[in-house]
């Protein structure tokens, strides 16, 4: 869908279906509508830019704690993640994959100063990259004078004194005397050009992350299915994660709001809460997650703006990398697949046995919900517990006999393998049982565990009060 940003009815950026349409920065709307009369057109808003600004500085808070925030973009200190990167060339693709993930266009530029990486950047598309000193001078010196000037926002009056010196290049500027220089175009371009060639120091308030994560984007165009609610919760996503980064932190729940399209039939807002069974701060497991729950999700409208928080989380401790398999990695898969499951079926739907200490079989174990973190960890306590079934039959079923008053099943008499098991239980909770177990074989050669009622309990029994409780593996 084409889509351009103006102001004062000039268009200021287009999307790339608008460029292919012939609508470019500059032209004037009626010309733009001319052109592409489906142009979705939205106003410029500052407020929404530096919200823009900010959510990239989030996301490319994995790359690098030491970060500041432009007007139009975002000032990275990489030096200390080169190592933890593979080098320059990697940590370069990850920035871009970054930028793009929060669907920007990324224009970048590498330099030895903050105020020289800014002003190679903003010389045009692609990567501008100056390692050294020497490079970052040559590179520095081909640049226009004005960009120095865009740079500071001069006044239109400084702008024209920039001009009357004759100087269109920053090498031509930087060869003019600083004292004279001062004077006539003032200190503050003099003292940005000193710092960008690394002539004077650049002391800059590094960013702050906020103290909870909280966000909120505004759709380009209402959605109506999950897909369009996934691209539009990427950035977000990667906000999230460089969050995490930046605090120490893991999520463990997260909350989406969908704001629907108001009017007359206005509907409330959709909140979804999404519980991990670990801690998490992978941008492509949650987004796996998100996306498993929203395709179950029924819109009850049309969704114009998405807000994420995160309500839980836990402080990360780093982990080390392991070269074998471990304990740790298997806890890890575990965990991603119950999220998964979780996300796709409910979390309701997803659960497991926990054991009771109760000696009746039927009430020996209860399901609850499904998370990593309730599984206890297995102790050995030096003796051998009694067979027990994989399956467990509710009611137990009665077993008729033979005229030996042996229990048959099969078409035949079962064969006592074990002693018997006595369970006596349930007297303090108005449901005792007076049992006792066998592990049997059957004529079909099945291993299945029957019991019988105490000859006290079932002495006017029919079946003598053979029952079969359940089946082995």
């Amino acid at each position: 869908m084409p889509l351009a940003v103006v102001e004062h009815r000039r268009v200021l950026a287009a999307n790339r279906c608008a460029h292919g349409l012939g609508v470019s920065p500059g032209a004037n709307l009626a010309a733009a509508l001319a052109l592409a009369p489906t142009l979705q057109v939205r106003e410029r808003s500052p407020q929404q830019e530096s919200a823009c600004v900010e959510r990239l500085a989030l996301a490319l808070g994995a790359l690098s704690p030491r970060l500041y925030l432009q007007a139009s973009g975002v000032l990275v200190e990489v030096q200390g993640s080169l190592r933890l990167f593979g080098g320059i060339r990697r940590l370069l693709w990850r920035a871009q994959e970054l930028v793009e993930s929060c669907g920007l266009h990324p224009v970048m530029a590498l330099a030895p100063t903050a105020g020289a990486a800014w002003l190679l950047a903003g010389q045009g598309a692609g990567r501008r990259r100056s390692l050294h000193a020497s490079s970052m001078v040559r590179l520095l010196d081909a640049l226009p004078a004005q960009r120095l000037a865009r740079l500071l926002e001069l006044t239109p009056q400084q702008q024209d004194l920039l001009q009357m010196l004759g100087c269109d290049r920053l090498g031509e500027l930087r060869a003019l005397p600083r004292a004279g220089l001062r004077k006539r175009i003032g200190a503050p371009l003099v003292d940005a050009l000193a710092r960008a060639y690394g002539e004077a120091p650049d002391p800059r308030t590094w960013f702050e992350p906020p103290e909870r994560f909280s966000l909120e984007v505004e759709l380009p165009h209402r959605a109506d299915d999950a897909h369009a609610l996934e691209a539009a919760l990427a950035p977000l996503l990667q906000a999230l994660v460089g969050w995490l980064h930046l605090r120490w932190q893991a999520a463990s729940v997260l909350r989406l709001r969908l704001v629907h399209d108001g009017g007359r039939h206005a509907r409330p807002d959709t909140e979804l809460r999404l519980q991990l069974g670990a801690p998490v701060r992978d941008a492509a497991h949650l987004a796996l997650l998100w996306r498993e729950r929203l395709q179950r999700q029924a819109l009850a409208a049309p969704v114009y703006r998405l807000g994420l928080a995160l309500d839980e989380s836990v402080q990360h401790a780093g982990v080390a990398g392991e070269l074998l398999p471990s304990v740790t990695q298997d806890a890890q898969a575990r965990s991603a697949l119950l999220d998964r499951l979780r996300a796709r079926l409910g979390a309701e739907r997803v659960r497991r046995l926990e054991p009771l200490a109760d000696h009746r079989p039927e009430r020996a174990q209860r399901w609850v919900e499904a998370t990593l973190a309730a599984v206890p960890a297995r102790t050995s306590t030096g003796t051998t517990a009694p067979p027990r079934p994989l399956w467990l039959l509710d009611p137990p079923q009665p077993l008729a006999l033979d005229a030996q008053e042996r229990p048959l099943l099969d078409g035949g008499a079962l064969h006592l393998l074990s002693r018997a098991e006595r369970i006596e239980a349930g007297w303090f909770d108005g449901a005792p049982v007076r049992r006792d177990y066998h592990v049997a074989f059957t004529a079909r050669h099945r291993l299945c565990w029957v019991y019988r009622e105490r000859r006290d309990v079932v002495a006017s029994a029919r079946n003598g009060g053979w029952f079969l409780h359940g089946w082995f593996a």
